[in-house]
């Protein structure tokens, strides 16, 4: 017969796993229907479980330690799927002459029914540093996304933010002609501060928007740029106001207990290049 011994976040039944593992204790992680993580282990294995697991804990005081701050920047391989999309799309704009044309955001062509421009002017760049600068920023920011959660899950919200950001500046500005993944940046960050606001305690309302008001100041600071920067900030604001929305689109389970990355993810991942692939077939 199997008994749960502990249950909590993703993360902290990962490392109990680890030392029952090390001392070669049967056992095994589920999540239950509520959310939480929990471990198993057979019934003959229970105090050995639980001895390792006391014995951890002793030595490790601040094993239940949850961060709700912004997570510390770590190296991470999941913004790198997400950012290869205006990669290759910039690189084949900069080889192909014109290619701009077909997708640029313009907003007198947006309003007559040329939709797509509001998805191709993701992918596109007007030089190297605007490139460069769009997915250093970018890494940043979806890095510290995908330590919530898998990226590939609030991806495609993402994408739509900036596309409706898009949209709206077009009504603002008739001669508003954008391009550039910034406007998907901008919506990354404010989805960001959705998710930190939503893991923090309810009651403390002042803590909690605390992430809302950090990254209305980081966009302040990266929104501010001369005239020869390109910095659309009408389309960054929006962009940052949708991306606040999105930020509510994922299940809070993921976010509260923790969520591995599973095939869901490879076939949100394909979905998406897929999408792309077909706005800029129907922008030719």
């Amino acid at each position: 017969m199997e008994v749960c011994i502990e249950q909590g976040v993703l993360r902290i039944i990962k490392d109990f796993s680890l030392v029952l593992s090390s001392q070669k204790i049967s056992h095994f992680v589920l999540q239950n229907s509520l959310g939480p993580w929990e471990i198993f282990v057979y019934e003959e294995d229970v105090y050995a479980a639980e001895t390792q697991i006391a014995l951890y804990k002793q030595e490790n005081p601040d094993w239940d330690k949850e961060t709700v701050a912004l997570p510390m920047l770590r190296p991470s391989t999941q913004p790198l799927w997400f950012l290869l999309i205006p990669v290759l799309c910039t690189f084949f704009q900069f080889s192909n002459y014109g290619v701009e044309n077909f997708g640029i955001a313009d907003a007198s062509r947006i309003l007559k029914g040329e939709w797509w421009r509001l998805f191709t002017a993701q992918t596109l760049h007007s030089s190297n540093y605007h490139l460069v600068s769009n997915l250093l920023t970018g890494y940043f920011v979806f890095s510290l996304i995908s330590f919530k959660m898998p990226l590939a899950r609030i991806a495609p919200f993402i994408v739509l933010a900036a596309a409706l950001a898009n949209l709206e500046t077009a009504f603002l500005m008739k001669n508003y002609f954008s391009l550039g993944f910034s406007s998907t940046v901008f919506a990354g960050l404010g989805a960001l501060a959705t998710l930190e606001v939503r893991v923090l305690k309810r009651e403390n309302f002042s803590r909690r928007i605390v992430p809302w008001f950090a990254v209305f100041l980081l966009a302040v600071f990266l929104g501010i740029g001369d005239e020869t920067s390109k910095v659309d900030i009408p389309g960054h604001f929006f962009g940052l106001i949708m991306g606040a929305i999105a930020g509510f689109a994922p299940s809070k389970k993921w976010l509260r207990w923790g969520e591995p990355i599973g095939k869901l993810d490879v076939f949100i991942v394909l979905a998406i290049y897929a999408f792309f692939a077909l706005v800029w077939q129907v922008a030719f």
